[in-house]
């Protein structure tokens, strides 16, 4: 853990603030997300940023995933993704590459709740991501994510996305508000 202190108001005391777990692994999580293993620039190929209010379609794939068998409260992996265009619901032409940080976050009578931060990569620019999404039954699962930010091409944006995890496949359906 590492600490850094402020000045109090108006004594000589200080408050000492200390950065938990969560927040530095939340850190290193964001940090990892921007680049890949190798740490090598984003993929070449990759589609042209859509205009305001226009709907991307993107299907990942998975190529790494450490994901438990069993969703347990606190449990926490990663994913590494191919991403393509969306050619009628399955993988098209590869457009760059994506993570993915996931915590179940309560365990119910229908299944896990989980938290996920991800990162969309392509030669324009990098989406960021942020969700919870239900995991109840055997799947495919749906929910909705909040576009939180992007660079480059997508720098400024926001907006929503349609996400559907199904098996090693991911479908994103990205709503971009600039």
């Amino acid at each position: 853990m590492s600490s850094f202190r402020l000045p109090a108001r108006s004594s000589s005391r200080t408050f000492r603030v200390t950065v938990t777990a969560a927040a530095a692994i939340a850190a290193v999580a964001a940090i990892a997300g921007l680049t890949s293993a190798s740490g090598a620039p984003a993929p070449a190929a990759a589609q042209a940023a859509a205009p305001s209010g226009s709907a991307l379609e993107w299907v990942a794939v998975k190529s790494a995933d450490t994901q438990p068998k069993t969703l347990t409260l606190g449990a926490s992996w990663v994913t590494h993704l191919e991403v393509h265009q969306s050619e009628d619901g399955k993988p098209g032409r590869t457009i760059g590459d994506g993570s993915a940080k996931c915590s179940v976050v309560d365990v119910t009578s229908q299944g896990a709740i989980t938290q996920c931060q991800r990162v969309l990569r392509t030669a324009g620019g990098d989406l960021a991501l942020s969700a919870m999404i239900d995991r109840f039954g055997a799947g495919p699962y749906t929910g909705d994510s909040a576009i939180v930010g992007g660079t480059g091409d997508y720098a400024g944006a926001g907006g929503e996305a349609r996400i559907t995890l199904d098996g090693k496949l991911v479908r994103f359906t990205l709503h971009l508000d600039r």
